[in-house]
């Protein structure tokens, strides 16, 4: 999807229609645009993305209510609070509602921390206590919003902690897997999951905590210094990230723009 045609796709509020799609094969959704322009690399200040954070915040603050089916297997209220403050973090949009937002996980995460671990048991008994008995599981602490609005706010000890739990754990709705190991196959889709979860924790890692991910992929530069991957297709989300890929060359100034961001990041 390029600008143009998400463009046409916007809603006058700002949306695409429904909001949580992470896992969902819909053509598109809110969520999916978000994606798109992440991984374009666009700031708030960009018109289209810029229209689109409103609605988040509106989303927010229930200004405006998604028609996305309200789940009760989870507390759906603190579900879209954490959903939409999540975004709105990534997108470093600031605002009284998400730094509120943010220190109740910072509270419910740093309080689930013992002997220097994140306890999956006592997380539970934390999430209860901030957030009620509503809905029969927690949200997982592995998911991709908890990743994203905690980035900034832990304390040391369990900013490492909580890396180290996410790495055994893997990001859920990116990359579930663990991920001290590394792809079996590096010319492949999972390694272009891999290594969006590693850009996301990695603000979380200590000096040396990723340093085999860049051994990994030094390892895997083409003789000329670069990366290929022939197997890549265009999804859309991530790639492409110019126009289009009828030219070779700009699938691999694409992969390379790509791999070259989250090097960035370790």
């Amino acid at each position: 999807m390029n600008l143009e045609e998400l463009g046409r796709l916007q809603h006058p509020d700002g949306g695409f229609g429904r909001f949580h799609s992470m896992s969902s094969d819909n053509y598109l959704t809110t969520e999916k645009a978000l994606r798109r322009f992440w991984f374009l690399n666009l700031d708030n200040n960009h018109p289209i993305v810029s229209k689109c954070l409103d609605y988040v915040k509106k989303c927010l603050y229930k200004e405006l209510i998604t028609t996305d089916r309200r789940e009760k297997v989870i507390n759906w209220d603190a579900f879209e609070e954490l959903m939409f403050s999540s975004w709105l973090t990534l997108f470093k949009v600031e605002d009284e509602k998400v730094i509120s937002t943010k220190l109740k996980w910072k509270t419910v995460t740093e309080n689930s921390i013992i002997d220097n671990k994140l306890d999956y048991l006592e997380y539970k008994k934390q999430y209860r206590l901030m957030f009620g008995k509503q809905g029969q599981r927690e949200i997982s602490p592995s998911s991709f919003y908890m990743v994203t609005l905690l980035t900034d706010i832990l304390s040391p000890i369990a900013k490492q902690a909580y890396f180290n739990f996410i790495m055994e754990k893997g990001i859920y709705y990116i990359y579930d897997k663990n991920l001290y190991e590394l792809p079996k196959i590096f010319d492949s889709k999972y390694t272009i999951s891999y290594l969006i979860a590693i850009k996301l924790i990695a603000p979380y890692a200590g000096k040396n905590d990723l340093e085999y991910v860049k051994i990994w992929l030094d390892n895997n530069r083409t003789p000329k210094g670069d990366w290929e991957m022939p197997s890549i297709k265009p999804d859309g989300i991530v790639f492409p990230i110019s126009e289009n890929w009828r030219k070779r060359e700009n699938k691999k100034r694409d992969i390379n723009l790509f791999i070259n961001d989250v090097i960035s990041y370790l």
